[in-house]
């Protein structure tokens, strides 16, 4: 038998024999294709390809998955990318090294500042800027707009929080560099931070975002701050959409994308290299479409739309110490209020009680707290909550301004707090459980878009024998201490029967402060004490 009759062919002269000879060519160029590609992914100075994750902000994270294919095609790595929203980055970096991102895309360098102090790191840039786009403010009736001051004074002015977009920053950024440049007044930006805060505050919906802002713009019509590059995005949606956009006759500020290595010390080199190739890819031909069909500009400014003026708002140290002023005022508060409910709380206190004390000024400070406060309320005393629980829940966390029976939930915490100044005093005092307790329960339900804090008002000092001793709360507390989730503890002491110096060392081993209140109006000028030391903190810092 033939070779040719071996795999069912006649011999019929050069016919099937060619055909074989075909099919056995073609079978060979597929297979060096193929042995190319395997060379090329895993022999041609790769190896094994190395996966490496990533963090972006959700304005550019369609971009970087976009730029990672680049990447991909080009390199040897193969990236993960994920959404987080700058709130929720210092959650993820200290997460540990098997959960974190070893790279991080933020939507500027004073967010990456900022994250970088909350976790104690010093910022590792890859690059600082790997896109940019410029901040404008858009509206469907905005005028001539002479300064960023003027922006800040803006009737509905909308704008994000600092905790979670660098837009909600910008204004304040350049404010400073017209105080800098001698076109405006620092007394003009104090003022005006302090009114755009409790407008913000008190309009801020829960489900606050770059789109949502838009969105309420073009509906009704009110100024919102955002980027080029999200206004820009918009439009291309909303096609018949009446918004236009302008930019301060000073200049604006530009939002500049940095890449970070935020990986642990044993993938810090691959994280390093994984993120040059980013870089490449993205000032490749290829990456540069990507940025500009995505509405985003190159590093330098170049690349989408016209040339634009840059403000220049001096050194980031001061524009650090700028912005944490602005951050405590511009960031909503999330607090557990914890009221002393023991029999002491009905001794007398001049013309009335310790209680009506208590309840009149917690009604006059809870009048201080803009809409977007989330607040609960818990009684303490011994045994509140049944046999070994020294606390009870009064109201959950909630939003003062959500719905309820009566109202609101402000109208509610009125109502409770009132009632239970009469209907639930009695007993001892048991502090030290009922604080470690609250700061737990704070600890828990922590949202990184707020300031999350205890606020403990007691007239006593600790007087369940169960309970733990002073020592050992405090290190309890220094021990929970996390820096992505910080906690901070309020005490106010009702008359000189609080145990002043104990109240202080639960405030100071968790960064908080502590006040002594003797009359209503001292209880009252606490709770505006309270609100101003946060200012003056950040001032400081």
């Amino acid at each position: 038998m033939s070779r040719s009759d071996e795999f069912g062919f006649a011999e019929e002269g050069g016919g099937r024999r060619r055909v074989l000879q075909i099919v056995l060519a073609a079978i060979l160029v597929v297979t060096g294709v193929a042995g190319v590609l395997v060379w090329r992914g895993q022999s041609g100075g790769c190896g094994d390809r190395t996966p490496v994750t990533v963090a972006a902000d959700p304005t550019i994270v369609g971009t970087v998955r976009s730029l990672a294919e680049i990447a991909e095609d080009d390199g040897c790595f193969d990236y993960q990318v994920d959404e987080v929203a700058g709130a929720d980055v210092p959650g993820r970096l200290t997460s540990g090294d098997d959960k974190s991102p070893q790279l991080w895309v933020a939507d500027s360098q004073t967010q990456a500042r900022r994250v970088s102090t909350q976790v104690r790191k010093t910022p590792d840039y890859v690059t600082e800027s790997l896109a940019s786009t410029p901040t404008v403010v858009a509206g469907t009736t905005i005028g001539p707009l002479a300064s960023w001051v003027d922006v800040m004074k803006l009737p509905d002015l909308r704008m994000g929080s600092p905790m979670e977009t660098s837009t909600g920053d910008a204004p304040i950024i350049g404010a400073l560099a017209e105080v800098k440049a001698g076109r405006a007044k620092s007394s003009e930006l104090i003022q005006a931070l302090s009114v755009l805060a409790i407008q913000q505050n008190n309009a801020r919906p829960a489900n606050d975002s770059e789109a949502t802002r838009l969105n309420l713009a073009n509906v009704e019509g009110i100024p919102v701050v955002t980027t080029e590059q999200q206004f820009s995005q918009f439009q291309r949606r909303h096609p018949d959409s009446a918004l236009t956009s302008k930019i301060p006759r000073d200049g604006t500020v530009m939002l500049d994308y940095p890449l970070l290595n935020t990986a642990g010390r044993g993938s810090k080199a691959a994280a390093a290299d994984a993120g040059e190739e980013l870089v490449a890819a993205a000032s490749s031909e290829r990456g540069r479409a990507v940025l500009h069909g995505a509405s985003f500009r190159n590093p330098d400014g170049s690349g989408f739309s016209d040339k634009v003026t840059v403000l220049d708002s001096g050194d980031a140290e001061m524009v650090d110490k700028t912005l944490r002023q602005w951050q405590v005022l511009g960031i909503p508060i999330r607090t557990l209020f914890m009221i002393d409910t023991s029999g002491s709380m009905r001794e007398s206190a001049g013309s009335s009680t310790r209680a009506q004390l208590l309840t009149e000024a917690s009604m006059q400070g809870l009048k201080l707290f803009p809409n977007n406060t989330q607040g609960g309320g818990w009684i303490f005393g011994i045994n509140k909550g049944g046999p070994g629980q020294d606390w009870k829940e009064l109201l959950p966390i909630r939003r003062f301004d959500a719905a309820s029976s009566r109202g609101t939930h402000r109208d509610d915490f009125v109502a409770e707090v009132t009632r239970a100044m009469t209907e639930d005093l009695g007993g001892g005092t048991g502090l030290y459980d009922s604080v470690l307790a609250a700061y737990k329960y704070v600890q828990e339900g922590y949202d990184p878009t707020y300031s999350n804090s205890v606020i403990v008002l007691t007239d006593g000092r600790n007087e369940d024998a169960d309970s733990i001793g002073l020592d050992e709360l405090l290190a309890t507390l220094k021990e929970l201490a996390d820096p992505a989730r910080p906690v901070l503890v309020l005490t106010i002491g009702i008359s000189a029967d609080a145990d002043a110096d104990a109240l202080e060392q639960i405030a100071e081993a968790t960064g908080g402060s502590s006040y002594i209140a003797e009359t209503a109006a001292d209880i009252q000028s606490v709770f505006i004490n309270a609100i101003a030391a946060r200012v003056q903190a950040a001032r400081q810092g």
